[in-house]
């Protein structure tokens, strides 16, 4: 019985985390894509797929445990657009948070010291290139967030099916006729 409903939660959460996964799985993989023929030149080997797939599952899983903490806020009285800029900025700041604390434990697991590799750390910093990987991420949280907004606005499936339901047919006398 217990079996069953741990089960059932599972699958639950699978199928509400499927869409979110998978549109940050696209976006990550075509950038991952990108970043791979921009790099082609100089040899660089990349796992487009792998990082795509991992960054899509970690992001897709934050998205989901924040708007579930989020869910006992109204935002009603706010913009949409305010909505979406103040929770893109929060996951900004959440992504260089960990990107930071993931590089220094890296570096500090290589030198066999927080402090050496805090100091690593600093040193061989790309701030240029972290910054850049931050936009990217966060101009595709946006878009996530604002077709999310769009979604609520309109009612759930319009937006799938205004996007990629066939139009209905358009009778001869309802077209404006150009001279």
């Amino acid at each position: 019985m217990i079996l069953q409903s741990i089960e059932r939660r599972l699958v639950n959460l699978l199928r509400e985390m499927a869409p979110t996964v998978l549109f940050f799985f696209v976006a990550f993989l075509l950038i991952a894509v990108m970043y791979k023929l921009f790099v082609a030149q100089y040899l660089i080997e990349f796992s487009a797929f792998t990082s795509a797939a991992v960054a899509a599952l970690v992001l897709g899983k934050v998205i989901l445990l924040i708007d579930w903490a989020q869910s006992e806020h109204n935002f009603g009285s706010h913009r949409r657009i305010v909505v979406i800029a103040c929770k893109t900025f929060v996951y900004a700041l959440a992504v260089i948070a960990l990107g930071i604390g993931e590089r220094i434990l890296k570096a500090a697991r290589e030198a066999h010291s927080l402090s050496e590799g805090v100091n690593a750390f600093i040193a061989s910093a790309n701030l240029d290139r972290f910054l850049g990987l931050v936009l990217l991420i966060s101009m595709v949280v946006f878009l996530y967030l604002l077709m999310q907004e769009i979604e609520r606005a309109m009612g759930k499936g319009a937006l799938f099916r205004l996007l990629f339901k066939r139009p209905d047919p358009i009778p001869d006398g309802a077209l404006p006729r150009t001279p």
